[in-house]
């Protein structure tokens, strides 16, 4: 009902609602402070649902067993959660969502956290971030571009932050220098990344049955980000019929392309046209439970790149508004240098897939990775959890 009033209430009725309901939000936060933080409680929160860094903390935490640990998951989409074992799950800014967070001992979240919320004496954060090793410029480095709530909002939740998780030192120097964060950082890996260094057969056979992809069937992924400011789909088109033909060429065997869009455009993915070798699967619950699974990465801007190439498997880079992107964006890595073959259109990309050389990628993969030191061992999870238990020992 609540998005249904968004959509059809004038824009002046919409910022009267959002200010009121801001309001009684923040007392209802500043109410529940009067309550003993509970010394058991962890609430983990990510915006887009049961995914990203915060489900496997989520899930390596519900593994342990800790005596009266309480987990409590918030999201923007709680039905996204499924069934989640030993987990509470609630709506961003309910009520008992507000109060779960007004009481915890430690929060983790995947995203700046809302302006209404004040850390108290005795609580803990953890930022996990849901970014990693980016290309585009983020935060203070495109602060001119972020308003100033923004950047009022997350100055304050920098400094309520008390660890930053970093996958490698690219990461740790940028929360230095463009996150307005001066604490401890963990450098463990990324929790998400997990499942790309270890991954499991039991959630590739998982992927396959959900989108319905035979297990002799090799997977492109195609997971474009998105374009600001842009409703139309014109950015996202390939020629997936040439696409197929090249990559069976090249790399043998029968395919499919699974396409994937960012979730701030993933209601645009109907729009496009599908097969039975090209699939949507903007709706998987989990991207990263799409890499693990897939044998060919195509994207453009998307830091899943550097992650996609943690497994050594191909990425190639498909941009035909590349310098249009780069002017209006801006990149922390020459576009040129990034060791990905790189096409702006089709003919160029089904060169690159026909050109591919696995060796001399892995070396150039690697190369680029031994500059940005990575701290990736498939044990991130386990590393974040174990702080969160530290923290929850002590007295």
């Amino acid at each position: 009902m609540r998005e249904l009033l968004k959509k059809l209430a004038p824009g002046w009725a919409l910022k009267i609602y959002q200010k009121i309901r801001y309001i009684l939000i923040t007392a209802l936060f500043g109410l529940f402070r009067i309550f003993p933080i509970n010394p058991y409680r962890v609430v983990v929160c990510n915006v887009w649902g049961f995914g990203d860094n915060a489900k496997y903390v989520t899930e390596e935490l519900a593994g342990r067993k800790y005596k009266k640990l309480e987990i409590i998951f918030i999201t923007n989409h709680p039905d996204a959660a499924g069934e989640t074992r030993n987990i509470k799950v609630y709506k961003s800014n309910s009520i008992k969502a507000v109060y779960a967070l007004a009481t915890a001992r430690v929060w983790v979240d995947n995203n700046r956290k809302e302006s209404y919320i004040r850390k108290r004496k005795g609580q803990y954060y953890i930022q996990t971030w849901h970014g990693g090793i980016a290309l585009k410029k983020i935060e203070r480095d495109y602060e001119e571009h972020l308003g100033n709530t923004y950047v009022r909002n997350a100055k304050r939740d920098s400094a309520m932050t008390d660890l930053y998780i970093s996958n490698s030192d690219f990461c740790t120097k940028m929360y230095r220098r463009s996150f307005w964060y001066k604490g401890e950082i963990l450098e463990c890996g990324s929790p998400r990344n997990d499942i790309l260094i270890n991954p499991k057969k039991e959630i590739g056979e998982e992927v396959r049955k959900a989108l319905g992809i035979k297990k002799e069937v090799k997977i492109a992924l195609y997971a474009p980000t998105y374009r600001e400011g842009k409703d139309n789909t014109s950015a996202y088109s390939l020629d997936y019929e040439r696409l197929l033909s090249e990559l069976a060429a090249g790399f043998g065997g029968e395919w499919i392309v699974a396409v994937r869009l960012h979730p701030l455009v993933s209601a645009q993915s109907n729009a496009l046209t599908y097969n039975a070798k090209v699939i949507n699967a903007t709706h998987y619950r989990d991207i990263y439970e799409l890499m693990s699974e897939s044998d060919v990465l195509i994207t453009d801007y998307s830091n899943i790149m550097f992650e996609f190439s943690f497994t050594r498997k191909p990425v190639f880079l498909y941009a035909a508004d590349m310098k249009e992107y780069d002017a209006t964006r801006g990149f922390y890595f020459e576009y040129a240098s990034l060791p990905y073959y790189k096409a702006v259109n089709m003919p160029e990309l089904l060169e690159g897939i026909k050109a591919f050389d696995k060796k001399e990628y892995e070396e150039q993969v690697t190369e680029f990775f031994q500059g940005l030191v990575l701290y990736e061992k498939g044990q991130a999870s386990k590393a974040v959890t174990d702080r969160v238990i530290q923290v929850l020992k002590r007295k």
